[in-house]
């Protein structure tokens, strides 16, 4: 389904036409997943999440990158994309559909899981209420290990400020080759 470049910027409008939680035209540019990849330090990296996976641009390029007893569990809820994530044969990858919102209370009753050491996150928060936006981002940051990272790739400054609230440090940086623009937001607890 999401082969090749075409056939992903019409998958990516067809889903965002029928479901509000698809957020892109297309996936995630070559430029974005490089600056999203740089800042995991894979090597102590052992439980990763990715929040709205879509075609598994991100995805690939984490297991790529992951060691071979770290895990990858990805939360998204469109059926489609699912299917197409699906085809990805590795033992590390876990699909969870469920929503971002749910993933703390997943990881604990389904896996066991209580802190993570990254956060990846493509989700539309613009499309979300500010009530919303403020669970996802306190809950994830509860997730996290100490010096854990929830990084972002988004087209508005939006959640910024909320970053700001919770995290020691978060940092920013506008990516002018991808379509549209947008901005990286990285934040250390």
């Amino acid at each position: 389904m999401c082969n090749y470049l075409e056939n992903k910027m019409k998958v990516y409008i067809k889903e965002l036409i029928k479901d509000k939680n698809v957020g892109a035209i297309t996936s995630t540019s070559s430029h974005a997943v490089m600056k999203l990849v740089k800042k995991i330090n894979f090597k102590n990296a052992e439980t990763i999440i990715e929040y709205g996976p879509g075609c598994g641009v991100i995805t690939k390029i984490l297991l790529e990158n992951m060691k071979l007893n770290a895990s990858l569990y990805v939360f998204e809820t469109n059926k489609n994309f699912i299917e197409t994530l699906s085809e990805i044969n590795d033992k590390r990858l876990f699909i969870i559909n469920a929503d971002a919102e749910s993933a703390e209370y997943v990881l604990k009753t389904r896996y066991q899981i209580d802190r993570v050491d990254n956060i990846i996150s493509t989700i539309p928060f613009t499309f979300f209420k500010m009530r919303k936006r403020k669970r996802i981002i306190f809950k994830s940051f509860k997730l996290l290990n100490e010096n854990g990272r929830f990084i972002t790739y988004q087209y508005s400054w939006l959640i910024f400020s909320l970053m700001k609230r919770h995290f020691k440090n978060v940092n920013w940086e506008v990516e002018l080759f991808s379509f549209p623009p947008s901005v990286l937001i990285d934040g250390i607890k």
